[in-house]
């Protein structure tokens, strides 16, 4: 019995060991994977930022592009009074 006892704890040792063996490799990956989220997170906070702000620059830009369209509308139809008056010199 002495020896079947004896096997039992060897086998049960050997098991704990690898268990926390096992345990130890794990926590070390999921902090990696930790790190690396993380991150990653701070990455797709940033690009969400820039993102923003070339959204609400190219809407500046988009207003200041049908401000000056507007502009060449009404300078238009006085281009034909100006070439007259030019010509009449």
């Amino acid at each position: 019995m002495a020896e079947l006892e004896r096997m039992l704890k060897d086998t049960l040792t050997r098991m704990e060991q690898e268990l926390s063996t096992t345990q130890a490799s794990q926590g070390k990956t999921l902090e990696e994977q930790q790190r690396a989220l993380t991150a990653h997170s701070q990455g797709l906070r940033q690009l969400l930022e820039e993102n923003s702000q070339i959204k609400a620059d190219l809407q500046a830009l988009t207003r200041r592009l049908h401000d000056l369209a507007e502009a060449y509308k009404s300078l238009e139809t006085l281009l034909p009074h100006l070439n007259g008056i030019l010509n009449g010199r």
